[in-house]
């Protein structure tokens, strides 16, 4: 039996991976599931059946609630993997980056001290590319969005509590995933138009982002964690995929959902002249590939949305 983790944030898109890579890594997975099962839509619902063949899921768990602290109490997790956030309204300019701060470390020393009672060894939190320091800027010091500002204030508050409870502490920064189970942002759009037989606009095909596969995330996650535990871990993981302007990803996601889809797939590349966000927002240590299918994961990425279709038009 592997070691055992704590994890929040399962019933996301990236959680899901996560989950699934350190089960594969061999890891004993516990996922502190915020709400009870029935309160989730038919999409956090997916990922939740899909989540319960690799871990022990336990609803109406909300993180430093004293349900959360029984679970610590019962498991006593080597690590805590703490995936999830606020993240309501993320990407809208009014998103209240303190309010959010606040809701994210509420708690979180009381957690932190229990986890280290119970033989903890270390915390391990999600960061974002829209963090302060982060994305490859270094003309960019400062946080670029309102929620990478919540991210911020929250990952150095849990550094602070991780070094004042004993706890190791890393950071794993998140680029651009893509894959089964996303949710619906760019490439669902793109899927929905073309099953719709129309030719999705490409309003931001200058923006540079680092494209990576959720798998090869998944994989980063679980390896970057047995480091953190062996305490052979830097403090923060950058895992980085394909760096490409958002034009190029959508040329490529088209190639070969049309390889497979059998079906042309056109794309209308759009002159940008907003720039809301950062120009470039990449990572900078390259995910090893050993092993690696492409074509599978093309394969299963595009039938996932073509099934996703054939039960009813993309919403």
């Amino acid at each position: 039996m592997g070691e055992a983790v704590l994890l929040t944030g399962a019933t996301s898109f990236t959680g899901l991976w996560i989950a699934q890579a350190l089960a594969a890594a061999g890891f004993e997975i516990t996922a502190a599931i915020q709400r009870p099962r029935a309160a989730y839509d038919p999409e956090r619902l997916a990922r939740i059946a899909r989540l319960e063949a690799v871990c022990e899921p336990v609803f109406d768990c909300p993180f430093a609630s004293p349900r959360f602290h029984d679970l610590i109490r019962a498991r006593r997790p080597r690590a805590l993997a703490h995936h999830a956030a606020d993240v309501t309204g993320y990407r809208e300019p009014g998103f209240d980056a303190l309010a959010a701060f606040r809701r994210n470390t509420d708690g979180a020393l009381e957690v932190l001290r229990a986890l280290a009672e119970a033989g903890a060894a270390a915390v391990l939190v999600t960061g974002t590319v829209f963090e302060a320091g982060e994305g490859g800027g270094a003309e960019e010091p400062l946080a670029v969005t309102p929620y990478g500002l919540s991210k911020t204030l929250s990952n150095q508050a849990f550094a602070h509590f991780a070094d004042w409870t004993g706890l190791g502490f890393g950071r794993f920064v998140i680029p651009s995933p893509y894959g089964v189970y996303e949710q619906k942002r760019f490439p669902w759009y793109l899927f929905r138009s073309w099953f719709a037989g129309e030719t999705p606009n490409v309003r931001t095909p200058l923006y540079l982002r680092d494209h990576l596969a959720a798998p090869l995330l998944g994989a980063a996650y679980a390896e970057y964690l047995q480091a953190l535990l062996s305490r052979g871990a830097a403090p923060v993981a950058r895992p980085s995929g394909w760096i490409a302007t958002q034009g190029d990803f959508a040329r490529k996601l088209a190639a070969e959902a049309a390889r497979r889809l059998g079906r042309q797939c056109p794309l209308a590349l759009m002159d940008q002249t907003e720039f809301a966000e950062p120009l470039k927002r990449v990572n900078s240590q390259p995910v090893p590939r050993a092993g690696w299918d492409e074509g599978a994961f093309w394969d299963d990425y595009v039938g996932w949305y073509a099934r996703m279709n054939s039960e009813g038009p993309l919403g």
